[in-house]
Order: C-alpha cells, then sequence, then structure tokens
C-alpha cells in the first residue's frame, strides 16, 4: 500500500508539472492554418479546439476567411478558439496573396488621398444620424501561471490559454457624436462576468476623428495595397508621439480590494501608432488600427484596438458603421508582494484581456433623429481634422513583405 502511495504522488507531481507548463505554441501562415483545419475535419470538437489554443498565426486572417471557417468548425468550443486566434492576429500584415505588388503612389498622388480621408471623415461623422446599435461583445481572458501566497501555503495556478469568460449584449446610443450605453433601453443579456478589465467603447465617430486628426500631427507613411473580393484598398502607417496623442488607455481594476491603489482606474495617455486602410478614390476608411506604446514597467503593458467599418443600411439610407472591433490588453494583475503599497513597483505575470465586439440591429433613435451638415456641429465637440497638410512622408523603396 505504501509504494502505491507513493507511486500516486509521483504520478500526480508529474502530470501537474506538465498541466502547469504552456504547451509549444506552433506559428503558422493563413494557409497552413486553412491546411491543419482541412486536415481536422472529423476530429471531435474539444481536439480541434486544443490544436487551434496551441497555434499562433503570423498573418492577419481576415473577417471573410475567419467567417468561412468558422462556419466549417465541429462545435462552439472549435469555434471560440478560432474567434480567439484570429483576434490575436488583428495587427499582423496581410497574407502576401492579399498584397499586389504595385507601385506605391507619389508624394502627390499620396496627399490627394490623405485629402479625401480628412473629407471622409468629417462628412461621414456630421451626417450620421442618431441611431441605436447592438453591441454583442464575447470577452476572453488567459491565465497566466502564477503562485499565490496564501494563510497556509503557496497555490499554484496553471496556465490557461485565451478562453471565454463572458458574453454580453447591449443597445449602444449613439447622440449628436456621442457613443452613450443606455443600460435603460439594453435588454441586458448576460452570461458569466461581463467584460472585466476591459471595456471597449468609442468605436464611432470620435475614434475617426481623434485618430486622424492626431496623425495630421504626428508622421504619415505610406503602408501598402491591399487586395480582397471588393476590390483594393490603400493603406497609410501613422506614428503619434505622446505630446501629441489623445489615445487614453484606461484599464479597471488590477486586483482591487487589496491596497487602495488598486480600486483606482489606470490612466495613461500615450504614443501610439498603427494603420489606416481606405478606399483610395474615396476616402472611406474602412479598417484601422491602433497600438499603444507603452513605457516599460508599466500595469499595462500592452493595449490596442482594431475597428472594421462596412456598408449598414439605417432609415432608408446606406452609411458606413462600425461593424467589427477587436481591443486587446495585458496588464499585471498580480497582488505586490507584502509591504509593497505601490502597485508600479511590482511586474507580477502578465495576463490578457481581448474582447471580440460585433456590431448590428442598426435603427434610428426614435423622433429625435436628425441629419447633422455643414457647421452644425454641436457645442464642444472637436471638428475634426481641418486639413490634410501633415507631415507625409514618401516611402524611398517600395515596401517588400
Amino acid at each position: 500500500m505504501r509504494k502505491l502511495v507513493v507511486l500516486f504522488v509521483v504520478v500526480f507531481l508529474v502530470l501537474s508539472a506538465a498541466a502547469e507548463k504552456p504547451a509549444a505554441v506552433a506559428k503558422i501562415s493563413v494557409l497552413q492554418l486553412e491546411q491543419a483545419l482541412a486536415a481536422d475535419r472529423d476530429k471531435p470538437d474539444a481536439d480541434v479546439a486544443q490544436q487551434l489554443l496551441n497555434m499562433e498565426l503570423t498573418e492577419r486572417l481576415s473577417t471573410a476567411t475567419l467567417a468561412r471557417l468558422k462556419a466549417q468548425m465541429p462545435g462552439e468550443k472549435a469555434q471560440e478558439a478560432l474567434v480567439a486566434l484570429a483576434d490575436s492576429s488583428v495587427f499582423m500584415p496581410p497574407p502576401a496573396a492579399e498584397t499586389p505588388a504595385d507601385a506605391p503612389p507619389d508624394a502627390a498622388a499620396a496627399h490627394q488621398m490623405l485629402a479625401r480621408i480628412v473629407d471622409y471623415v468629417n462628412t461621414t461623422v456630421r451626417q450620421l444620424p442618431n441611431l441605436l446599435a447592438t453591441r454583442d461583445t464575447t470577452g476572453y481572458e488567459d491565465r497566466p501561471q502564477e503562485d499565490i501566497q496564501g494563510a497556509v501555503g503557496v497555490t499554484t495556478l496553471i496556465y490557461l490559454p485565451l478562453h471565454v469568460v463572458g458574453r454580453s449584449s447591449v443597445v449602444v446610443t449613439y447622440r449628436d457624436r456621442q457613443e452613450v450605453l443606455d443600460q435603460r433601453m439594453s435588454k441586458a443579456k448576460e452570461h458569466g462576468p461581463r467584460e472585466q478589465g476591459l471595456e471597449t467603447a468609442g468605436v464611432f465617430g470620435p475614434i475617426l476623428t481623434a485618430v486622424v486628426g492626431d496623425a495630421l500631427k504626428g508622421k504619415i507613411t505610406w503602408g501598402r495595397w491591399e487586395a480582397d473580393a471588393s476590390g483594393k484598398e490603400a493603406v497609410f502607417n501613422y506614428s503619434i508621439p505622446k505630446d501629441k496623442s489623445s489615445y487614453v488607455v484606461r484599464f479597471c481594476c488590477v486586483n482591487p480590494g487589496a491596497y487602495d491603489v488598486y480600486d483606482s482606474v489606470f490612466h495613461e495617455i500615450a504614443a501610439y501608432h498603427g494603420e489606416i486602410a481606405f478606399d483610395p478614390a474615396s476616402g472611406a476608411i474602412l479598417r484601422m488600427t491602433v497600438e499603444a506604446e507603452m513605457p516599460p514597467n508599466e500595469i499595462v503593458s500592452t493595449a490596442g484596438m482594431y475597428v472594421e467599418y462596412g456598408p449598414v443600411e439605417i432609415g432608408g439610407k446606406t452609411y458606413t458603421c462600425p461593424v467589427r472591433n477587436v481591443s486587446i490588453l495585458k496588464a499585471h494583475t498580480a497582488l505586490p508582494p507584502h509591504g509593497m503599497q505601490m502597485a508600479s513597483s511590482h511586474q507580477g505575470p502578465a495576463k490578457t484581456f481581448l474582447n471580440d465586439v460585433a456590431f448590428g440591429q442598426y435603427r434610428r433613435f426614435g423622433s429625435e433623429t436628425r441629419i447633422l451638415t455643414g457647421d452644425s456641429l454641436a457645442p464642444n465637440q472637436p471638428s475634426g481634422p481641418a486639413s490634410a497638410d501633415s507631415p507625409y512622408s514618401a516611402p524611398s523603396r517600395a515596401p517588400t513583405h
């Protein structure tokens, strides 16, 4: 009996040690992902999900490809894992097959494109009617391996990859260029906790005017051409220093209740960079990324947002509105060692928060709807970028990917 007990303890320790270590992650292209999923077509849902959790994309998985692959998944677990994999790739470059080798525009042509973007942003924001939309959010988190000191000893939490921790479906009101979450009108369908630590907001007009306005004060360079089923897109890269930034990274809260400092919202104006994908003929913005450049040793080490826009019919007219949003944030959430009072002085393991958001069910906001045109701006509201006279830099050579 003693030998059996010893053997059980040894086996338990071996299995525990194996579980505490994250599985090796395979870095793959979009094509390799499609090939792997085709080979796994007859496997159970849990097996496909586990394989997806052990992958990392080196290229951006487009929304169209994501929808096609998601429809082929054997079940809910695999679908959730696929969405997490795709959302984690939104800041990656697209596959080479989606980037035509066309010559970049010269400085004059690029300046004209930039002017169209400015005109589009100013026109779009002012003409967007007061509206309601449904915002469906799926919140993901990972769990880093961590040793926690308790009253009777140390407890080790094993590593868990990104997994769903909650869902919510709420009504968002966009009125006079302000985005408001109206709890009274929202039939809040929530399953599990709401988006904890990461809040998604401001993806309607505010982000367009803020990012384009900041970019005109920062640096804009040519990125690349992209092609999809709907035609050819142009992409500008932009970079904005902190002193010209209006991007505020907020996070609430790191282990609330441990110390007073943890009960407050992390708030930091950050330098940032990203991409603006647009229709070169009209200047219509189709996709935008925002990646914060956080100082070292901050509580929040990574923060970024991806917004995709598409045509939406509202009241018999077609407008360009957000249809998809991905927000990602990494924060050091571990408790500080005993005696340390400031969260900024402790770097625990970084925890990832990811929100996958879909917008839909657009409709006018009752009888208060009015079209804002010309100079009919609401008081104290930003008018958006005034011109395209920005420090655009033409590329010295064609970009390669």
